[in-house]
């Protein structure tokens, strides 16, 4: 078991660890109202835990909206803009965002909009959700197929990491939360890559000090950055091109999970790193072996790489016409804003694909 510990990180506090909800509970009288944000999965796994473990709030109104990141959208944002004006949902109230982070992100960016702001809570029921999406205080949605094109920098004023939730979870979506532990394995973490290096996601068992560990660097880094000015922007590596895979299967009406996507991403980045930054070879095998072994590769035809590229150019890293990315200058050490190439990012999808360039 993993002792729950709290941290109050400036003007957010965090409730980490088994027991972190019970723990947590008594900040929830703060607030004169408590609205419930759930999609049609967490309403029937997610939100009877929640009830047995704070039976206080089992009075409390909810919002159900659809799942899955083809819902991110701004149809779904006005959905629950009318059901906080329905329900007569005030600035001092509290929206408390139980999900994954379709939900976390969608309905922080509906509440920080609704009257100008008001307060949210996020509480993470997805590995995902637990070390990247529900941290950090980036609200939005998706636009025209374009991912996080809309959205906010706002923080909730809270977070509790409560790991008994993952006991809901499908191995789908452990997979996909697998991603953003590597990526911080890479870019920050040795000692957290040294836990997981070699192992399939479904061999891990100390998941609590994974998350522990994972939830912590991205609090640190953004405690450090919170606008993503500089080294938060490390936290995209993998991204520039994971998003723009996720784009491009949105548009296809074939969605992947973020992990998938992000997989593929860090792949591709790593070996633009390796020939940007000349790190060793054998770092560069050890990653890509590593992703290989928990997610399959997409397989579809290359003359659809004009198109991901093209997807780039929406990317929220380009300055004016230049593809940044966040790059590996070796294993556990990261770097952003480096320009790469279209001809390079071509060659690394083609590495991805083919396995060779």
């Amino acid at each position: 078991m993993n002792l729950p510990f709290t941290l109050d990180a400036d003007t957010v506090w965090y409730a980490i660890g088994d027991g972190s909800l019970d723990k947590s509970a008594h900040k929830l009288d703060d607030y004169p109202r408590i609205i419930i944000l759930v999609d049609e999965n967490t309403h029937h796994h997610c939100l009877p835990v929640l009830h047995k473990l704070v039976p206080g709030l089992e009075n409390c109104d909810v919002i159900l909206v659809s799942s899955g990141e083809k819902n991110k959208n701004i149809a779904q944002s006005s959905y629950i803009w009318n059901e906080l004006t329905r329900l007569k949902a005030g600035r001092d109230h509290l929206l408390l965002n139980l999900g994954g982070g379709v939900i976390t992100d969608s309905g922080g960016f509906a509440a920080a909009t609704f009257k100008r702001g008001m307060r949210f809570l996020n509480i993470p029921t997805t590995l995902l959700g637990m070390v990247d999406a529900a941290i950090g205080g980036k609200t939005g949605v998706d636009f025209h197929d374009f991912k996080n094109q809309v959205g906010l920098f706002v923080d909730p004023v809270g977070v509790i990491i409560e790991p008994l939730f993952l006991k809901t979870l499908d191995q789908l979506q452990w997979q996909s939360g697998f991603s953003e532990v590597l990526k911080y394995a890479l870019i920050m973490d040795k000692d957290l890559w040294g836990k997981v290096q070699g192992k399939h996601f479904s061999e891990i068992e100390d998941w609590g000090t994974i998350i522990t560990k994972a939830s912590r660097d991205k609090i640190d880094i953004v405690r450090f950055d919170a606008a993503e000015r500089g080294v938060r922007k490390n936290l995209n590596f993998g991204h520039t091109v994971g998003h723009a895979l996720e784009s491009y299967f949105l548009r296809t009406h074939n969605e992947t999970t973020h992990g998938m996507a992000i997989a593929a991403g860090m792949i591709c980045e790593a070996w633009i790193s390796a020939k940007i930054f000349e790190f060793d070879a054998a770092h560069l095998v050890e990653i890509v072996t590593m992703i290989d072994k928990n997610f399959e590769r997409f397989t579809f035809d290359e003359s659809k790489i004009p198109l991901i590229i093209e997807l780039m150019h929406q990317d929220k890293k380009m300055r004016g016409n230049k593809l940044l990315f966040s790059l590996l200058r070796r294993l556990g050490k990261a770097t952003h804003d480096v320009e790469v190439s279209p001809h390079l990012i071509e060659d690394s999808l083609r590495y991805y694909f083919k396995g060779e360039v």
